[in-house]
């Protein structure tokens, strides 16, 4: 049975690569790909977690790479170069590839597993959604003229879903951890709104929004751990400064 398993992550990897290689290269099988990725990448993932629908770990687990590639299947929809379709396809695979490594380690063979491992590439994965999904939501809300509370509204409930789980896997209370949540969710659904109002890309918006969600992740967290301290707080302060000029010193305003 651990064989499965052991296969089972090199096969939702591939799954996954072997579906960007042939939407990218032949767009008219879109469709069947994602009904593919829909069966297949969630049911592979749900055994790799033993079935275990009762337990609150088991949807932060499987959530996380689900709305990773859900998200990145969003962002590809307003990418047009083939080479960052490529790119894309690369980095959701080798993240998918290590979430569910880690995801089998923990589960199968305990005695492999690095400690912090999933805490870490599920604060990753959650950024990279928020730049993946925010991406596709300003995309929509331009090219299909949405209603901005539209997409706002599913800025709030994925940015909530993902501060609750970063939290409960950083082993903070669930009653402490769903209050910073969705303090969280609400910040970073006035910052959509606000960086719409902008005369920058979707892509820069973007950007913008998933290094605002880092930085504020990351606080949170340590400041809910006791681990914040004057010199954790410049550095973060320090990096998110540097980012954001070189997003927008880089950036074209239209």
């Amino acid at each position: 049975m651990i064989l499965l398993h052991r296969i089972t992550t090199f096969l939702i990897a591939a799954i996954v690569a072997a579906g960007f290689g042939i939407i990218i290269y032949y767009p008219e099988w879109f469709l069947h790909v994602i009904v593919i990725w829909c069966v297949l990448v969630p049911f592979f993932i749900a055994r790799l977690l033993k079935w275990d629908f009762k337990r609150f770990s088991f949807w932060v687990f499987f959530s996380t790479p689900v709305v990773f590639l859900a998200s990145s299947i969003l962002f590809f929809l307003f990418l047009e170069q083939d080479i960052i379709k490529i790119i894309l396809a690369i980095i959701v695979s080798i993240g998918l590839w290590l979430y569910v490594e880690n995801l089998f380690a923990f589960y199968h063979l305990p005695s492999a597993y690095q400690a912090y491992s999933l805490e870490y590439l599920t604060l990753v994965l959650y950024i990279l959604s928020g730049f993946f999904f925010t991406s596709g939501a300003y995309g929509g809300q331009l090219f299909l003229q949405l209603p901005i509370w539209i997409p706002s509204l599913a800025v709030f409930c994925v940015t909530l879903f993902a501060a609750v789980s970063v939290f409960w896997v950083s082993k903070i209370s669930a009653q402490i951890g769903l209050r910073f949540a969705v303090v969280v969710a609400i910040l970073m659904t006035e910052l959509y709104i606000a960086l719409a109002m902008l005369p920058t890309s979707f892509l820069t918006n973007a950007a913008v929004f998933a290094m605002s969600f880092y930085l504020l992740l990351g606080l949170s967290r340590a400041h809910v751990l006791d681990k914040l301290s004057k010199k954790l707080l410049k550095r973060y302060v320090i990096v998110a400064i540097v980012l954001l000029l070189i997003v927008f010193g880089t950036a074209r305003w239209v």
